[in-house]
């Protein structure tokens, strides 16, 4: 076989310089590097043998850092041939936030699949010029098994053994930060009774939030985003497709002023609604909360403005996509069938985002019409829009629910309810809220009503229906005081001792 050629080929040289420069830094990423990556992915001599050393010092046990890297070139004679110390110091000072760093390995490893695929096709058109082809099915066999061999590791991690991957535990274990102050060990959802049942928003994880139209769904998840930003102060991303970005930061200035989200848009304020809008666009300003509402947004381009804001905001801590029945893949085929299969590589695609950046995404989503058929009409996963595949990628499924949302349908079953001495969940929000009202002498505000946030779905952690006050005209949610669950309890109480 013809020598392979080494020139012309693609490489990233500033990620390959990251990568090995990460691994300085903790030996969580070092030993991603050494279980993600293998000494021919990298380009350049200079960074195979530094390679090598970290290999060499993990297998030793020794600890990583440019001292024992340069002592350990120095004693395989190699010092020299990697640039000396000076060129270590260059790659711990390119070194990425760990955060980061898959996306970096990824560069590395696509490139390294990218050459070793087109050093076989070079090699398969020298055979094809050089030698006699007797049996073309053959030839055309080989070179298939050729090329399938050259991108066999394309995106594919190695195994790792149990021992490497508890290690990686332990650190994580050990370097985790403890409980924060709202007892989550994930991002805040802002409310106490989401987070005692998910822990919060999980690195990695893909959260599904669904409903029919108008229930929520996007008032809630810029609740979600507003409070993450603003709480932790995380970077935000939110991909709106359907919504202009200045619509959505009016209604964040609703949300924060308790000023109508009418009155904002109209421009009829009073002299104290502009005192309060005036405040919060100034705390909404300093929120590190970034918007992309370009329509029609491909599937590829969220991808790749996330993992842009990544390398610009490292501590991004959560991506919201609103909503997934508008996002495409560019594929131009029509049909049912194609829908449903478009959907189920959007989905896992969001799923992959949410792992390769180390990063919770939530993603909006419709239901179907099945709900309005139904008598009752609290939603079920089976009613996930478009493809089954949603349920099955997703981590968490939150199913949002309001009665008063169906209180003019011809299905109701209130007067059936009534009969049999039961109270709708709406007519149980509108008793506690009569009483508090009387005792407090004033209206709530708002146009205040009760939903209800189904965790339907929750792969590490637990499932259950959580109770959240909608105030509709400032598109803001808040959780219902203990006083009001109590006699919220007391009622149905009452229905089940009738």
């Amino acid at each position: 076989m013809a020598k392979r050629v080494r020139t012309d080929l693609p490489y990233n040289a500033d990620a390959e310089r990251a990568v090995l420069g990460s691994a300085f830094l903790t030996k969580e990423a070092l030993y991603s590097v050494l279980s993600r990556l293998d000494e021919e992915d990298f380009y350049e001599g200079k960074h195979q043998i530094i390679y090598r050393a970290l290999a060499s010092l993990q297998k030793k046990s020794i600890a990583v850092d440019i001292l024992t890297v340069t002592e350990e070139l120095i004693n395989a004679k190699e010092i020299e041939n990697v640039g000396g110390a000076k060129y270590l110091q260059e790659c711990a000072d390119s070194m990425v936030a760990i955060s980061s760093l898959e996306f970096y390995m990824n560069i590395v490893k696509d490139q390294a699949v990218l050459r070793n695929l087109l050093i076989n096709l070079r090699e398969i058109d020298n055979r094809y010029k050089t030698e006699e082809i007797e049996d073309v099915d053959s030839f055309i066999a080989s070179a298939e098994e050729q090329i399938k061999a050259a991108t066999e590791k394309r995106r594919i991690s190695t195994f790792k053994s149990a021992e490497e991957v508890a290690k990686v535990v332990a650190m994580s274990l050990q370097t985790q930060q403890k409980l924060d102050d709202e007892n989550v060990t994930g991002l805040t959802t802002g409310y106490d009774n989401i987070n005692k049942l998910t822990n919060g928003f999980q690195k990695t994880e893909l959260t599904i939030i669904a409903a029919r139209p108008s229930v929520g769904k996007t008032a809630l998840a810029l609740n979600f985003a507003y409070k993450a930003a603003t709480r932790k102060q995380v970077p935000v991303a939110i991909f709106s497709l359907e919504m202009a970005s200045e619509l959505l930061v009016r209604r964040l200035v609703a949300a924060d002023s308790n000023v109508p989200l009418q009155h904002i848009s109209t421009g009829t304020l009073s002299g104290q609604e502009r005192a309060k809008v005036a405040s919060a666009i100034k705390t909404i300003s300093a929120a590190p909360i970034y918007i992309d509402d370009s329509p029609g947004i491909k599937l590829m381009d969220i991808i790749a403005k996330s993992r842009q804001l990544q390398s610009q905001h490292p501590d991004l801590g959560l991506i919201v996509v609103d909503y997934l029945g508008l996002i495409t893949t560019g594929n131009t085929s029509k049909g049912n069938d194609s829908r449903q299969e478009e959907v189920r590589k959007i989905s896992l695609a969001l799923k992959g985002l949410a792992r390769d950046l180390k990063v919770p995404v939530v993603v909006l989503s419709q239901l179907s019409r099945d709900v309005e058929k139904r008598d009752t009409k609290k939603p079920m996963l089976s009613d996930l829009r478009d493809s089954g595949s949603i349920e099955q990628d997703a981590d968490v499924v939150m199913l949002l629910y309001r009665e008063d949302y169906y209180k003019n349908s011809k299905k109701e079953t209130s007067a059936g309810n009534k009969k049999m001495g039961k109270l709708t969940q709406a007519e149980r929000f509108e008793m506690v809220k009569a009483a508090q009202e009387k005792q407090l002498g004033e209206a709530m505000p708002g146009d205040a009503s009760y939903i209800e946030v189904n965790i339907a779905k929750n792969r590490n952690g637990q499932t259950g229906t959580c109770g959240l006050f909608f105030y509709k005209a400032f598109g803001r949610f808040e959780l219902p005081s203990p006083e009001w669950e109590e006699q919220m309890a007391n009622i149905r109480a009452g229905e089940e001792i009738d």
